[in-house]
């Protein structure tokens, strides 16, 4: 599925039952694989609205028009695949052609490399920053925002509490108006999230974050990504393989992150 289809997602999850948007939103998840060459007179037959409802719609979910929405549909269905990315396997694919067995194996020598690569020093550095700084936001792109959101429930029992949005428009917005005493984490295993949110051409995140007045930590497993000038707290990791155990790294990240507050933390109570 595209970003347009999580977005849709997103807003059919926070609506009613009885909602017409509600109806729309489903409609189009249902043909989100062809609403790039379906034309707005179509999809208004299909939802059986008017086209200014579906207009309307659109703009809910943060486009100027349906033409905005199918045209940037289109570009992102062209760009859907991680960039310099696609020789990756999705685990489950190698799980059922391969077997548990196989694959733990596999996971054994990317925790290895993980431990290996993985720099303490930055991740202290980062919970640090996290006591010192009074606004903390946590984002990322689709599974890596679930691990954003588990990350500010957990940091909400350390009684530190961060900022999150599921909507990417929102977090665009967050990160275009960042004050000099923020902190943003980006969880983004591809490192793409710096450059484009998938939805517009390469360079447009960039753009604005070279200008931000805050301060950005970026978990990765791209190297690139994470040298770029705009990150101050590179947390990168690596793999042994072709396949795909981001969602696992990254939640070890996150569960270190969390240890290395709570001992700053504790430090910080006993020198006081």
């Amino acid at each position: 599925m595209f970003i347009a289809g999580y977005r849709l997602l997103n807003l059919k999850d926070n609506l009613g039952n009885d909602s017409a948007d509600l109806h729309i939103a489903e409609v189009m998840l249902k043909n989100i694989n062809d609403i790039d060459r379906i034309s707005i007179e179509t999809v208004a037959e299909l939802c059986d609205v008017s086209k200014s409802k579906i207009s309307k719609f659109v703009k809910k979910i943060g486009f100027d028009d349906y033409k905005e929405f199918r045209d940037l549909v289109r570009n992102e269905k062209y760009r859907s695949k991680y960039f310099g990315y696609e020789d990756k396997i999705q685990m489950w694919r190698y799980i059922e052609r391969e077997g548990w067995g196989s694959y733990l194996k596999i996971l054994e020598n990317d925790l290895k490399c993980f431990t290996d690569r993985l720099d303490r020093g930055i991740l202290r550095q980062l919970a640090i920053a996290m006591h010192e700084h009074s606004k903390v936001a946590a984002f990322g792109s689709v599974y890596s925002q679930t691990v954003a959101i588990d990350f500010v429930y957990q940091m909400a029992d350390e009684g530190k509490y961060i900022q999150t949005y599921t909507y990417d428009t929102m977090q665009e917005e967050y990160l275009k108006n960042m004050s000099p005493d923020t902190l943003v984490i980006i969880f983004s295993n591809s490192g793409q999230y710096l450059y484009g949110d998938g939805m517009r051409l390469n360079g447009y995140f960039k753009t604005y974050l070279k200008k931000s007045k805050g301060e950005i930590a970026l978990i990765t497993s791209n190297e690139k990504a994470a040298m770029d000038s705009m990150v101050r707290y590179p947390i990168l990791y690596s793999f042994s393989s072709n396949i795909h155990s981001q969602m696992l790294m990254e939640r070890l990240v996150m569960e270190m992150i969390i240890l290395e507050y709570r001992k700053v933390g504790r430090e910080r109570d006993i020198s006081n």
